[in-house]
């Protein structure tokens, strides 16, 4: 009899420890994870060779993408079509100060992914 009581008291044990260990991994994939992490920097998107106008403070342009599961649903728009936006926006010729960074979440099915850049937009004197 006290065998018996000791098995099944082992086995009780083993099967709390293996309930614990997956209730514990199923909550560790619903918790989010994110990261940012900084991207090119340059002094201008073209070389400066004059004089040039600011055309304002800094300008932030981003762009996200996502997927859910493995399928993309949408795609960041590239780097060099943010600046080219940013540009044509303000009416400049370059964008100088420039620096990117990108960022990246992903929460159980749900993943992110955006990338912006920042700079000034400027307007060369002719």
């Amino acid at each position: 009899m006290n065998e018996r009581v000791t098995r099944a008291s082992h086995s009780g044990g083993l099967l709390r420890k293996r309930l614990a260990r997956a209730v514990g991994l199923c909550l560790a994939l619903l918790f989010p994870v994110a990261c940012t992490s900084p991207g090119a920097i340059a002094p201008s998107t073209i070389p400066v060779t004059g004089k040039y106008v600011a055309l304002g403070g800094i300008e932030t342009g981003s762009s996200c993408g996502m997927m859910i599961l493995v399928v993309p649903v949408k795609h960041p728009k590239p780097l060099a079509e943010l600046i080219d936006e940013m540009i044509k926006e303000k009416g400049g010729d370059a964008l100088i100060e420039v620096s990117s960074r990108s960022s990246f979440f992903t929460a159980l099915l749900y993943t992110q992914s955006c990338l912006e850049v920042r700079g000034k937009v400027v307007k060369f004197a002719r």
